[in-house]
C-alpha cells in the first residue's frame, strides 16, 4: 500500500476528481498508467487537483482531458462528466472543438497564452446544448525537454454574471428609454447630488443636450433667483438627513424665458446601507398655482362680497325690527281707532243704515278684524327671528296639553278631540314652540271637513339618525320626532313645500280664514330648532305633519 501511495502521490487529495483518478484503469487509455506520466503531467497534476480554483488539462498530442474538483460543477449534469476524463479535447469537446482548436493551436505552436473575457462557449450538459459565458486562459505547460507539451485552462462559468449584468443593462436601457417617454421630469444624482442622469423632458426644457452637462452651476442658470436658496438648503437637508424631499420652486424655461412653477421630489439611493444619491421626479405645476392664486383672489373677493352681503342683511334686520315696531305701534293705532268707531257706529247707528250700508259696514268690520289678524302673525313671523331664544327642556303632553285648553272652544264646536299617542321629553324654546304646536293644532281644526269632526293625534318619540331613511340626520345623533296627523280635507302631494311659505293659500279666504303666514312661523321655529319639517297630504284624506329637532341643543347652533 505504500508503494502504490508514493506511485501516486500526485493525485493523493483531490477530491472526487482525485479519488475517479486513482480508480481509473488507465491501462485502457491512450495516456497509459499513472506511473509511466511524466513528472511535468505529475507536477502539473498535483497542481490541479489542489486548487480550490476551475482548472482544465489538455495534455499530448491528443489532448486528454483532466479536470479538478473546482472545474466539475461547470460540467452541469446528465451531461460529459465523468467519461471524458483522459478522453481525446476533440472526442470529448466535439461541439466546440471549431472553436477552441485554433485557440489552443496558438498556446502550443507560439506559447503564448490567451485570455478570453465572457465568451460565449456554448456546451453540453444537463441533457443539452446550453449558452454558457466564460472567462478564461490558455497557458502553455512545457515538459522536461522544454517542448509545449499540454494547455492548462484557468476558467470560471461567468453565465449568471454576465446574465445579470446585461439584465441590468437591459433595465437600464428600458429605464431610459420610457423615462425619456415620459412628460415629467425624471432625474438620478450621486451621493453629493451631481446630476447623473436627466431625461429628455427635463433636458430640454432647461436647454441641455447631455446629462453630463447638467453639473451645480445649472441649477444657478435655471432656478429663479429667489428661490434658489430654497433649492440648496433642500438638497442639502435631504442629504444630511439621508431622507425624502419635496421642494416647490420656479424654473425658467429655455424656450420661453419665463419662469414656472415646478414641484420636485426624491428618494435616497442606498446601497448597503450607505447612500449613493437621489432618484427624482418633476411635475410643471404652473397651472394650478395659477388656479389656486386665482381661487385664492376670488375667495378674497366673495368673502369681501359676503362681508357685504352681512352688513345688508343686519341693515335689513334692523329695519325689519323698525317695521315690526311700526306694525305693532303705529299701524296698530289707526287700526284700533278704526275698529272703536266701527264698534260706536255699531251701537249707535246700525239700526239707522239701509240694508246695503249694513252689508258694506260689516264688510268694514270683518276687514279691520283680518288686518288686526294679520299684524299679529307678521309680528310672531319676526320675533320667531329677532328674539332671544332660551332653550329649555319641556314635557311635549304639557305643551299639548296647554293649547289643546286654548283651543277648548273651537274643537268644541266641531265636536273634535286631540289624541297623545306617545310623549317625550325635548330642548325648546318654550313660547316658540307653544306657539308651533298652537298654529298646526288650530290648522288641523281649521281644515277639518264640514261633516266630519276632526280628531288629532300626535306622537313623540326618539330616535337615531343612523336609523332613520333622512339624509338631512346625523349617524349617531338622538333627535325627537313628532308626528302629527289629523282627518282633514288634506292638500294636494305637489303643494307639500309650497305651504310653508309666507302668504301662500291652497283656499280662499271666503272657505277658510286665515292670513298665510301660520305654516311659515311653524317653519321657522322648527329652522331656529336647528331641525326639519315635513308635510304630507291627500286631498279629502287629512294631512301628516313631522317634526325632528336634535334631543339635545348643545353644539348645534
Amino acid at each position: 500500500m505504500s508503494n502504490k501511495s508514493e506511485k501516486f502521490y500526485f493525485l493523493e487529495d483531490g477530491g472526487e476528481m482525485g479519488e475517479l483518478m486513482r480508480k481509473k484503469d488507465w491501462s485502457k487509455t491512450l495516456i497509459g498508467l499513472p506511473e509511466t506520466w511524466p513528472p511535468s503531467l505529475r507536477t502539473t497534476m498535483s497542481i490541479m487537483l489542489n486548487s480550490p480554483f476551475p482548472m482544465f488539462l489538455f495534455w499530448g498530442e491528443k489532448l486528454k482531458c483532466f479536470y479538478n474538483d473546482a472545474y466539475r460543477p461547470s460540467l452541469g449534469m446528465n451531461g460529459k462528466h465523468p467519461f471524458i476524463l483522459g478522453m481525446s479535447g476533440k472526442e470529448a469537446w466535439p461541439e466546440i472543438w471549431d472553436d477552441i482548436s485554433p485557440l489552443l493551436g496558438v498556446v502550443i505552436e507560439k506559447g503564448e497564452s490567451i485570455w478570453r473575457e465572457n465568451q460565449l462557449i456554448p456546451i453540453f450538459r444537463n441533457g443539452q446544448i446550453e449558452d454558457v459565458y466564460w472567462t478564461f486562459s490558455y497557458s502553455p505547460v512545457k515538459d522536461e525537454s522544454g517542448n509545449i507539451a499540454g494547455v492548462l485552462t484557468v476558467c470560471t462559468d461567468t453565465t449568471e454574471v454576465f446574465n445579470a449584468v446585461n439584465s441590468l443593462r437591459e433595465s437600464e436601457r428600458r429605464f431610459r428609454e420610457m423615462a425619456d417617454q415620459s412628460p415629467i421630469w425624471i432625474w438620478i444624482t450621486d451621493a453629493e447630488v451631481n446630476v447623473q442622469y436627466a431625461n429628455k423632458e427635463l433636458l430640454n426644457y432647461i436647454g441641455i443636450e447631455n446629462s453630463s452637462d447638467f453639473t451645480g452651476q445649472v441649477w444657478k442658470d435655471v432656478v429663479h433667483p429667489n428661490d434658489i436658496e430654497l433649492v440648496f438648503s433642500g438638497f442639502a437637508d435631504a442629504v444630511q438627513n439621508l431622507s425624502e424631499f419635496a421642494l416647490e420652486f420656479r424654473i425658467k424655461n429655455a424656450s420661453t424665458n419665463d419662469f414656472e412653477w415646478f414641484k420636485v421630489m426624491a428618494a435616497p439611493k442606498f446601497e448597503e446601507g450607505k447612500l449613493v444619491g437621489f432618484i427624482g421626479t418633476g411635475m410643471n405645476i404652473e397651472q394650478q398655482k395659477s388656479f389656486a392664486e386665482h381661487l385664492k383672489s376670488e375667495v378674497e373677493i366673495r368673502t369681501r362680497e359676503l362681508a357685504d352681503s352681512n352688513m345688508k342683511l343686519e341693515l335689513m334686520n334692523k329695519e325689519l325690527q323698525s317695521f315690526a315696531y311700526i306694525s305693532s305701534h303705529d299701524l296698530q293705532e289707526p287700526l284700533r281707532k278704526i275698529q272703536m268707531f266701527a264698534e260706536v257706529l255699531m251701537e249707535r247707528e246700525y239700526d239707522n243704515l239701509s240694508k246695503t250700508g249694513k252689508v258694506k259696514f260689516e264688510k268694514i268690520q270683518s276687514a279691520a278684524n283680518r288686518m288686526q289678524s294679520l299684524i299679529n302673525d307678521l309680528l310672531a313671523y319676526s320675533r320667531a327671528d329677532t328674539e332671544k331664544r332660551v332653550f329649555e327642556v319641556i314635557d311635549l303632553k304639557n305643551v299639548i296639553d296647554e293649547v289643546e285648553n286654548d283651543l277648548g272652544e273651537e274643537l268644541a264646536k266641531k265636536q273634535g278631540k286631540v289624541e297623545v299617542l306617545s310623549s317625550c321629553k325635548l330642548e325648546v324654546v318654550p313660547f316658540q314652540f307653544r306657539q308651533l304646536i298652537y298654529n298646526l293644532l288650530s290648522n288641523s281644526i281649521k281644515y277639518s271637513k264640514s261633516d266630519v269632526p276632526p280628531v288629532i293625534k300626535i306622537m313623540g318619540e326618539v330616535i337615531d339618525g343612523l336609523d332613520s331613511n333622512d339624509k338631512l340626520l346625523i349617524a349617531g345623533k338622538s333627535y325627537t320626532k313628532i308626528t302629527i296627523t289629523d282627518n282633514g280635507i288634506g292638500f294636494d302631494k305637489q303643494f307639500s313645500e309650497k305651504i310653508f311659505e309666507v302668504f301662500q293659500r291652497l283656499h280662499s279666504k271666503q272657505e277658510y280664514a286665515g292670513t298665510g303666514v301660520g305654516l311659515a312661523i311653524v317653519k321657522k321655529i322648527v329652522q331656529n330648532h336647528n331641525g326639519f319639517i315635513s308635510a304630507n297630504g291627500e286631498s279629502g284624506k287629512g294631512a301628516v305633519f313631522q317634526i325632528i329637532i336634535p334631543i339635545s341643543q348643545l353644539g348645534t347652533s
